[in-house]
């Protein structure tokens, strides 16, 4: 003990076991009722995560088992007033881990490390600690763990308790997307893959091939070498996107997914003109307004790329492709007689502007045109008034 702080840290590796013991805040105050705080513990792991990525570690993915085994020894602490990692029944982490659900290996025992800490107020708090200290430390960045499960719970006479459960179970291969990130806004991403580290016995053996997918059969997924990170592009367009690997040793395979929710930056097409309308003198050829023009815009992001068609061919358009920003402008000929009918005749065509870009919003647009035939077309005149 160093005055008013304690903080212990336990290791299992394989059957060995040992305790180290590290300073920690100590907050005295009345034993209370027991609270959980899940935000707290994911802050917990997204800042573990943070101190192994940095370090060139894969992350370790959150596990059900491991968080259960872990809040209910800070309730067990809480509840029978003591700080350690033997329960109060005489149970270590890697019994309260199997017990949990936890898959030991093929000895019979849970491969499992603990940190705990009390009194620490905040997860940045208990995080610095626990990297301050040699043993909590190594614990955090032991290279052979892939999963972990935080508890926070206040209350008791230390007001905040926190255990950490590290572990890892045979033939659970987690994978991450972008080192756990829960979303992004780039389909071109990075995957981590993890591997066995801890012993063949009852698991998977060292990967000799993945495959990797964004369907889960795999279709048209070619074998390839492991390695640490692979990239790859997710289907395209805003979403929850999930990527499959499966691992192979030569004669069993393990396959493991992770989720990302993409935020795709996507172009989106505008047209300006809703109707266009032309006039025309009966077998005069002459056309009110002699073009009308068409602004194309992208009121997205990336680049849009456009097309534009028409339905009739007395309708001409001064331009059929491009990017937008750009204008079109549309205009009548004397195709096929069109513009020698009688007055009263009334023609229809459309406009269609459809962007190429396959995730394009609002596209196509269709603007409908028509051409009046009249008697006469009348100018008028203002007269200009000086002052």
């Amino acid at each position: 003990m160093y005055g008013m702080q304690k903080f212990l840290t336990l290791i299992f590796i394989a059957l060995l076991g040992w305790l180290s013991l590290a300073p920690a805040a100590h907050a005295q105050g009345p034993a209370g009722p027991q609270t959980q705080s899940e935000s707290f513990e994911l802050e917990v792991i997204r800042l573990m995560n943070l101190e192994r990525t940095s370090r060139g570690l894969p992350p370790l993915a959150r596990n059900t088992q491991l968080t259960l085994s872990a809040r209910a020894h800070n309730a067990d602490m809480i509840a029978n007033n003591f700080f350690d990692h033997t329960g109060s029944n005489g149970s270590t982490a890697s019994e309260r881990a199997c017990a949990a659900g936890y898959a030991p290996y093929g000895w019979g025992r849970c491969y499992v490390g603990e940190n705990i800490a009390g009194g620490y107020t905040t997860p940045a708090a208990v995080m610095t600690g626990w990297m301050n200290s040699g043993g909590h430390r190594a614990n955090i960045l032991n290279s052979n763990y892939r999963e972990v499960g935080v508890g926070h719970t206040t209350g008791g006479s230390w007001g905040n308790y926190w255990t950490m459960d590290l572990g890892a179970q045979p033939r659970v291969l987690p994978i991450f997307i972008n080192n756990d990130a829960a979303q992004t806004t780039d389909y071109h991403v990075t995957v981590t893959l993890t591997k066995e580290d801890v012993s063949s016995w009852g698991s998977i053996g060292p990967v000799s091939g993945v495959q990797i997918s964004s369907d889960p059969g795999f279709a048209g997924a070619a074998w390839q070498a492991w390695s640490p990170t692979l990239n790859f592009e997710l289907p395209r367009g805003s979403g929850t996107k999930t990527v499959y690997v499966r691992y192979s040793d030569g004669s069993q395979t393990v396959t493991s997914a992770d989720t990302i929710t993409l935020n795709e930056p996507v172009p989106s097409l505008s047209v300006s003109a809703a109707q266009v309308i032309f006039l025309s003198q009966a077998g005069s050829g002459q056309v009110v307004p002699p073009g009308a023009t068409l602004h194309i815009a992208n009121t997205g992001s990336q680049v849009l790329h456009w097309t534009a068609g028409r339905s009739q061919s007395w309708l001409q358009l001064g331009a059929t492709s491009g990017d937008a920003p750009a204008t079109v402008t549309a205009s009548v000929i004397n195709s096929g007689g069109i513009l020698n009918g009688a007055a009263g005749t009334t023609a229809g065509a459309t406009i269609t502007v459809a962007a190429t870009n396959p995730d394009a919003l609002n596209s196509p647009q269709t603007i409908p045109v028509t051409l009046f035939l009249v008697d006469k077309i009348y100018t008028t005149f203002l007269p200009q008034i000086r002052k």
